[in-house]
């Protein structure tokens, strides 16, 4: 039982692909926060909690079971640079495998409880009881706040079925980097029509959901009937440029919990300006985190 004390919510073998020199145990660390750079940090370490999934293992046993399939499957992609046949069952493995990732990070966690604590105080202001309630020294959370969102997922699946996904390849001089929270998502069309509510909910119309799987490699998910990545029987090798590069890893910063993660041939410059550039961005998602109601949302574009 003590080997699955230190539980990952990003898993070893995905950052493996951004260790140094293919060492597999090394990989070049940034502290966001601080933006202190470590050139060699333990992988191991990184992305990982004492028992974050709960001392009975139940939950952990069942994503590492998910991982041992997935990894086979994205260590063919990684080598192939290709995708599997679109629809097959290891596409959808794959599929699942970037949601999931999306909902199990420690980052995520703290959103979710974050949005819930927002709730809750928005509500008992409006009731008289709670007029002298000390908001300050009381925070509301759900200690099993993962199997909430695994909750919320599983809800959403079937309103994602259509969703695509393609991988993009990296040609440019300039690597991908990825971080302790590596799912980043935008939307594009909400946005650019100034919608009232949350952009990047699960159930969101034109939802965009990036995932860096390599330094030279990125697989999207999207709605294809909202956006067009590449020509319609295109799922791999889709070129994307420098100015590509630079959003990607400033969103990925943006998404960034604690930690972001490169190859040492990122230098410490392109970090720092990273970082910089997505703290310009951090109140715009504050905002979407804590405002955003899923089903609020979903009725409204289905009106």
């Amino acid at each position: 039982m003590a080997n699955k004390k230190k539980q990952h919510y990003v898993p070893k073998f995905y950052l493996r692909y951004f260790s140094l020199n293919d060492s597999k145990k090394i990989i070049k660390l940034c502290l966001k926060d601080t933006g202190r750079i470590i050139q060699k940090a333990n992988l191991e370490g990184q992305a990982q909690e004492d028992y974050f999934y709960g001392k009975d293992l139940e939950r952990e046993e069942w994503f590492g079971t998910i991982e041992n399939q997935s990894s086979l499957i994205l260590n063919r992609v990684v080598q192939t640079k290709e995708l599997p046949n679109d629809k097959s069952d290891d596409y959808y493995l794959i599929w699942l495998f970037i949601l999931l990732q999306a909902y199990r990070t420690k980052a995520n966690v703290e959103d979710f409880n974050h949005m819930i604590d927002t709730i809750m105080k928005t509500a008992m202001k409006f009731e008289p009881q709670f007029k002298n309630f000390d908001y300050d020294t009381h925070f509301f959370a759900y200690e099993d706040a993962i199997e909430k969102k695994l909750d919320l997922l599983l809800n959403s699946l079937p309103m994602m079925m259509d969703m695509q996904i393609k991988l993009i390849r990296n040609t440019t001089s300039n690597e991908l980097i990825t971080s302790d929270n590596p799912i980043s998502k935008y939307n594009q069309f909400l946005e650019s029509r100034k919608f009232p509510f949350g952009h990047n909910g699960m159930a969101s119309k034109g939802l965009q959901i990036f995932y860096p799987l390599a330094p030279d490699l990125l697989l999207i998910m999207y709605d294809p009937k909202v956006y067009k990545i590449g020509n319609k029987k295109q799922f791999s090798n889709i070129p994307m440029n420098e100015k590509d590069i630079e959003y990607l890893n400033i969103l990925t910063c943006l998404y960034a919990n604690k930690s972001i993660y490169s190859t040492d041939n990122v230098t410490d410059f392109q970090l720092e300006q990273w970082v910089k550039e997505s703290n310009i961005y951090k109140e715009q998602k504050k905002l979407e985190v804590k405002h955003f109601d899923p089903y609020k949302v979903t009725m409204m574009l289905n009106r």
